[in-house]
């Protein structure tokens, strides 16, 4: 069985999930392939909170049995030049890749790109001797570094001579391949119509005709009458627009289905060459001029006879059967899985309720694999990948498999698609890290009936999310269970613990199995008397800087003072403790989150009046995370979730710190 990865940044761009749909539709009838689809993002990523952790897919779909690597390159152009992505995934194991959209100079590496100077020429030549236009502008993308860009950029240059027009660089404006940077550009030039200096305006892509569309069109330029435009891509934006836009088409669902035929001959043995080039067909609409506004008729094609026109290159294309979804159904389906998914409250309410699920999603199979230990990442770290994980639950209607924890332990470093599973079982999966926050738990793989990608993305979303949720939930209820036997234990043998064994030997308050039990105990009191609270969790800034600077034992001494001011800080009834290392927490009754302003003016008058008394080398700081809880007898919280909820508000201020 031949594996190929598929690395995509995003499922939500119309260029990528076209690629995809070809990809699908070639491999639909092969019975001795597997493909893996993963979104990714960029490395470190700061859209979002979180979604730098997507790029660990990269790490998966790199490991030793998968054979080969597509890159949908043109998907990343956005966020990431051509260059930088190719260095990022040179890091990674050497594996043959076929890159759509640019040339990713990598070893063993092969790419496809569209062939644009005919298609230019076509189009230069029609504006110039069907319209009329001398001034033709045009609206590039190459601060992005996208070779997609440039070669669009340098067929319009060769257009413009071929056809003997001046090139007028005063004429070419950049930015990236977004709607509203093109509509800014443009605004900061042109205040009125008659700044208007060009009568025709290519653009590299269509959302950025579209931004140069709606500046035109507020400023008062009539389009096409006044200014011509013409996109690239023939995206649905094209079509729904006001005028049509008139564009080329790259042909991006044939891309799709020659990157998936190369990659299919390449690990056949057969020879492919270095560099496929794809035709670009010119499609004129309204915003040309060539059909009438009030003209319902989709595409002017100017047949003309000195030029190579390659529509024929396409015309025999067919689409995968499924290829576009009905909505209503699949939004019918996520409303199922967010109604399934809101049941569950254990792994094992999950795993019960997993059927149905796929079943409402049109997905025959899911793996949920869970690495030995979490690993907890940030966003400037690299991913390393764990060497041990275990299957938790596997799923599989078309082959009658449902093992739930059945334990198989695997290293997904060599093999993140166990055979016993995966052998003879040929099709389109999609990855997603299983993450919540910091924590990565590892992985899920699903298998795929059909190319609704987009919606698959969105459920393999609301899927993570509700494992990690019940993840999290079965471990408190376990490390609950634990302690309740505990205390079980030791009230047999005696009613209290030993002060000894719930002080904390170096600052004299309570250590971490006192407070959590005391912690607990107090929570359960506050909910029978429906009362309300802080929970604070609190560490030392710079402590390892402290260590290498000061000795180990100027360490200990920031330690106690820092304990010493929490404990000043609050009132003689609250409960401070700590937890380890650097690690404070605290219980205030009764209190509300507002006072949390005043509690950091305090804690930080207290640390600068100990340094100055202590006369340390250094400036004690601490840093505070605080979250407000309200009980009653039908809300019993855990102090463990508490405490993880304070420790994410820690978190954000220590980030804000170190950026600062």
């Amino acid at each position: 069985m031949k594996k190929i990865g598929v690395l995509v940044h995003a499922l939500t761009v119309e260029y990528a999930l076209e690629v995809l749909n070809g990809i699908f539709a070639f491999f639909e009838d092969k019975d001795d392939v597997q493909f893996f689809v993963a979104q990714t993002k960029e490395p470190h990523t700061e859209s979002g909170i979180y979604e730098y952790q997507s790029w660990n897919n990269v790490s998966l779909l790199f490991a030793t049995d998968v054979d080969l690597i597509i890159v949908i390159t043109g998907s990343y152009s956005s966020t990431i030049s051509t260059t930088q992505l190719g260095k990022t995934l040179s890091a990674y194991k050497q594996k043959p890749i076929i890159s759509i959209g640019a040339d990713l100079k990598l070893p063993d590496s092969y790419y496809l790109v569209t062939e644009c100077n005919s298609a230019y020429d076509n189009v230069v030549y029609h504006m110039k001797h069907k319209h009329g236009c001398k001034r033709i502008a045009y609206f590039a993308a190459n601060k992005t570094g996208s070779q997609e860009s440039m070669q669009r950029f340098e067929a319009y240059k060769k257009a413009l001579k071929k056809n003997r027009l001046t090139f007028d660089p005063k004429l070419v404006f950049d930015a990236d391949f977004s709607l509203h940077k093109a509509k800014s550009v443009l605004a900061k030039k042109y205040k009125k119509p008659a700044d208007i200096d060009f009568d025709c305006i290519l653009c590299v892509n269509d959302l950025t005709a579209l931004g140069c569309l709606q500046h035109l069109t507020e400023l008062g330029v009539n389009v096409p009458q006044d200014v011509k435009i013409i996109g690239f891509d023939d995206s649905t934006y094209a079509s729904q627009s006001h005028p049509r836009l008139s564009t080329m088409n790259q042909n991006i669902y044939l891309q799709g289905k020659i990157g998936a035929e190369l990659a299919w001959k390449k690990l056949n043995g057969e020879d492919i060459p270095h560099v496929t080039f794809v035709p670009v067909e010119p499609l004129y609409k309204q915003s040309c001029g060539c059909i009438p506004i009030n003209n319902n008729d989709d595409v002017y094609r100017d047949i003309t006879d000195h030029l190579i026109h390659p529509s024929d290159f396409t015309s025999g294309i067919k689409k995968t059967k499924g290829q576009y979804f009905n909505t209503l159904s699949s939004i019918e389906s996520i409303y199922r899985l967010l109604d399934l998914a809101q049941t569950s409250e254990t792994l094992h309410h999950f795993a019960d309720t997993l059927e149905k699920i796929l079943t409402a999603l049109n997905m025959p199979l899911c793996m949920v694999c869970f690495y030995k230990k979490s690993v907890l990442l940030e966003q400037d770290k690299e991913f390393n990948l764990p060497h041990n994980a275990s299957v938790f639950m596997l799923l599989d209607t078309e082959r009658k498999i449902h093992d739930f924890e059945p334990g198989l332990e695997f290293n997904p470093s060599k093999t993140p698609f166990p055979p016993q599973y995966f052998d003879d079982n040929p099709g389109s999966f999609m990855i997603h890290p299983l993450f919540s926050g910091r924590k990565n738990y590892g992985y899920i793989v699903c298998k795929l009936k059909t190319a609704n990608y987009s919606m698959h993305s969105v459920s393999l979303k609301i899927l993570v999310n509700t494992i990690a949720a019940n993840y999290e939930y079965t471990r408190s209820l376990t490390k609950s269970k634990s302690l309740s036997k505990m205390n079980m234990s030791l009230q047999q043998s005696n009613s209290t613990l030993d002060i000894q064994n719930k002080t904390d030997e170096l600052t004299q308050i309570l250590n971490r199995r006192g407070f959590m039990e005391l912690g607990q105990k107090t929570l359960d009191l506050a909910a029978e008397a429906h009362k309300h609270g802080v929970i604070y969790f609190a560490d030392l800034d710079g402590l390892k800087k402290i260590n290498d600077t000061y000795g180990h034992d100027m360490g200990d001494e920031a330690i106690k003072a820092a304990a010493e001011v929490l404990s000043q800080s609050l009132r003689s009834n609250d409960i401070v403790g700590r937890l380890s290392g650097d690690e404070f927490a605290a219980i205030a009754v009764g209190m509300k989150l507002s006072h949390e302003k005043k509690l950091r003016e305090k804690i930080k008058s207290l640390c600068k009046m100990i340094s100055t008394d202590k006369k340390f080398p250094f400036k004690l700081s601490m840093s505070l995370g605080a979250v407000e809880f309200e009980l009653d007898n039908d809300n019993n919280v855990l102090l463990t979730d508490l405490l993880s909820q304070a420790d994410d508000k820690l978190y954000i201020e220590k980030k804000e710190k170190h950026k600062k």
